[in-house]
């Protein structure tokens, strides 16, 4: 029985599966025939071929700008949108110091004029008291001079309070 199935499969093997390998093994060769045939019957088909590379590699490129230019439109709206609202709060910022340094320099304006009042109604007094103080300036002269002896007595009866004390600490 073996042996019959063997020799059914043999018949079946070369004409069946025989010519099926065959292709299968035949059909780079086929195929280079093919192309060299394509190539004698236009010769410039290898050129275009090598035109078709560059060409997709040169699509291959532009698509990357556009995706990177995509990306920096991307990133330019977005730092313009941040830009924009740091704008304005630097500008409402701003403008609040600003305000309120106006109403401060309007208060020290007011209190500058006030001041300007106030010593304005000084000057006649200060001009009595000139007056007054060149008439009595020999007078003062001759207190500051009693004043520096009395100061030069005290200032010895210190020193010879300290003696004595460390005289008598024994020192």
């Amino acid at each position: 029985m073996r042996g019959v199935v063997l020799l059914a499969l043999i018949p079946l093997g070369i004409f069946y599966l025989g010519p099926r390998v065959y292709d299968l093994t035949a059909t780079p060769y086929r195929l280079d025939q093919a192309v060299m045939s394509a190539n004698n019957y236009n010769p410039a088909l290898a050129e275009l071929v090598e035109h078709e590379k560059v060409t997709l590699s040169a699509f291959a490129a532009l698509d990357k700008m556009k995706a990177a230019l995509a990306s920096v439109q991307e990133t330019d709206a977005t730092v313009a949108a941040e830009l924009n609202t740091l704008i304005g709060q630097i500008s409402g910022d701003v403008q609040s110091t600003l305000d309120q340094a106006g109403a401060n320099v309007d208060d020290l304006v007011v209190s500058l004029d006030a001041l300007t009042a106030h010593i304005n109604s000084l000057q006649p007094p200060v001009d009595g008291a000139t007056t007054a103080l060149a008439g009595n300036r020999a007078t003062l002269a001759s207190i500051l001079d009693d004043a520096r002896s009395t100061a030069e007595k005290v200032h010895s009866a210190r020193v010879s309070a300290e003696e004595s004390a460390n005289d008598l600490s024994g020192k």
